[in-house]
């Protein structure tokens, strides 16, 4: 199969279709959420939850074993101590565990949505409420969608999201609290640079995956212009401009070292530029549901009696929109440092935080080797989609794999 003219983007980017479609969502959206701020990320957004349920040096917050460094770092940047508990194999939290284990300091708990499929959390509300802990309902893989009966971000004393993996924005976050007690931090102003530069990287992004027809070619010969003029400043050989990337999430791509406990405060307690903002609750939101959930089928049906990977979660739920698809792969390695070599928007989440610890009846160890996050979002193209599945059944399932889905439009799961 022949490469593609240019990498899947791994996260959203602006194009004409952007622009497409109705601006209501089939499904509630946090975005709707009556006490909510933006911030700058969703690793911001947890820092700002944690400081709203007043988190400190002796407290102890409770998170995950199949997690992001994104979720451990601001626990650690207020000084308060991260305690990880096992999940089950739909991702919820094991609570007879926690029952047994809880730490008398525990100030909060944070349950993901794991890869946008909403988590039941009646039971985790309840479990919470018996013993005075606040609950973190992280929603930063799960912007759309309904929690049993309620919105996505309505369980948590306090919810967060990200808007960079629904939106194609170079960043953002979403803080909403549900507890009246609690107020909205006050967050500080943008700079006029940084307000310009989100507007510009937004339309680069676009225009490097050429995703703006007709203006593809003007925009990015001005940010190789602008790039070669600052090289000749410096006495530097001029280069191709960097596609700008995303900021403030370590997830997008866990490049992380020994230092990844680091936060940028003052950049976490600044507003959102209105670029991002105005791409964020601006755009057309049916498009993203309903595509996303195509791709998800798509990818569902495609990998469907494959020997050596298999869908990790296939039934896909109606109110939702979900963020990655997660694959199931028995033999990871080295297929899956091959595929990002060759560009395929893939990622795992396979640098826990030091220390995790071995727990009975847990699934997260274990996901974070063997489960691959491919990239569903609704800026694929057809020809993105078919290349994915590919590359996967040429890395892990082998020539006997079944041929690779051509009809993706029948794929079109609508929400119910």
């Amino acid at each position: 199969m022949s490469a593609s003219p240019l990498p899947a983007p791994r996260l959203p980017v602006v194009g004409w279709n952007t622009f497409s479609g109705p601006l209501e969502a089939p499904v509630p959206t946090l975005l709707a959420h009556p006490r909510q701020v933006l911030t700058t990320s969703g690793r911001a957004a947890i820092l700002l939850a944690l400081e709203c349920l007043a988190v400190g040096p002796e407290d102890v917050v409770l998170l995950p074993s199949y997690h992001c460094p994104t979720m451990v770092s601001p626990v650690m940047t207020l000084g308060a101590e991260a305690v990880f508990y096992p999940i089950d194999e739909h991702g919820a939290p094991r609570l007879d565990w926690l029952t047994a284990h809880v730490p008398a300091r525990t100030r909060a708990l944070l349950v993901p949505h794991y890869f946008g499929l909403p988590q039941p959390m009646d039971t985790v509300r309840a479990w919470c409420d018996a013993r005075g802990i606040a609950l973190i309902e992280d929603c930063a893989h799960a912007m759309f969608g309904r929690a049993g009966a309620r919105a996505i971000g309505s369980w948590g004393d306090v919810s967060i999201a990200s808007l960079t993996k629904f939106f194609p924005t170079p960043e953002g976050g979403v803080l909403a609290l549900n507890r009246a007690d609690l107020r909205l931090p006050d967050l500080s102003p943008v700079s006029r640079i940084d307000q310009v530069k989100a507007a510009s990287d937004i339309l680069h992004m676009g225009a490097a995956h050429d995703r703006l027809p007709g203006l593809n070619g003007l925009i990015r010969g001005a940010f190789a212009l602008k790039s070669g003029l600052r090289a000749l400043l410096r006495g530097e050989r001029p280069a191709a401009p960097p596609v700008p990337s995303r900021h403030g999430d370590l997830d997008e791509d866990q490049e992380i070292d020994a230092n990844m406990a680091l936060i940028d405060l003052p950049l976490s307690h600044r507003a959102l530029t209105r670029a991002s903002g105005w791409i964020s609750t601006r755009v057309p939101r049916r498009r993203i549901v309903e595509a996303r959930r195509r791709n998800y089928t798509f990818f569902t049906e495609a990998f469907a009696g494959c020997d050596g990977v298999h869908a990790l979660l296939p039934a896909l739920p109606a109110d939702c929109a979900p963020y990655v698809f997660p694959l199931w792969v028995r033999t990871p390695d080295p297929g899956y440092a091959e595929m990002r070599r060759l560009g395929v928007p893939v990622s795992r989440w396979d640098r826990l935080w030091p220390g995790v610890p071995a727990l009975p009846g847990d699934v997260g160890k274990a996901w974070s080797h063997h489960v691959l996050q491919l990239a569903c979002h609704q800026d694929l193209t057809d020809e993105d989609l078919r290349r994915i599945v590919a590359e996967v059944k040429r890395l892990f399932v082998g020539p006997a794999a079944p041929s690779v889905p051509t009809d993706i439009a029948a794929a079109a799961v609508t929400p119910g």
